[in-house]
């Protein structure tokens, strides 16, 4: 019989989500995270975003203009949540004009993954 599979220990943690406009903002977040914080796990996706569906001169039926945007997550222990959800609006600079938005919840559980002592990790 097979030994049973022992799992890692379990976090009470949030995922902070973070989408952005696509103007190199996401970069200037992901590099203040790794310098600032020593974050250095997100996860970046390019997307395709709609604008605002209510436009002060929009036609009815019509649908609003799309553009090009980057969602940036990140998974945090909870009791750290706020102060980084603080740090990512300023570092993306969300309170500018078409800045974006931020958002988070909470997560039921998240498993910290770690190489083996003596693993070396790969460099990029």
């Amino acid at each position: 019989m097979q030994e049973p599979i022992r799992s890692a220990p379990l976090e009470d943690s949030k995922l902070i989500t973070c989408v952005l406009p696509d103007d190199g903002s996401h970069k200037a977040l992901l590099e203040a995270l790794r310098q600032e914080l020593n974050i250095n796990k997100a996860e970046v996706v390019s997307s395709l975003a709609m604008g605002e569906s209510v436009e002060a001169n929009a036609n009815p039926g019509t649908v609003p203009g799309t553009y090009m945007a980057r969602t940036v997550r990140v998974v945090v222990p909870a009791a750290e949540a706020d102060a980084l959800f603080e740090f990512i609006c300023d570092k993306a600079r969300i309170s500018r004009d078409g800045g974006g938005v931020v958002f988070q919840n909470a997560l039921a559980t998240s498993t910290p993954f770690a190489l083996p002592e003596g693993v070396a990790e790969e460099q990029t």
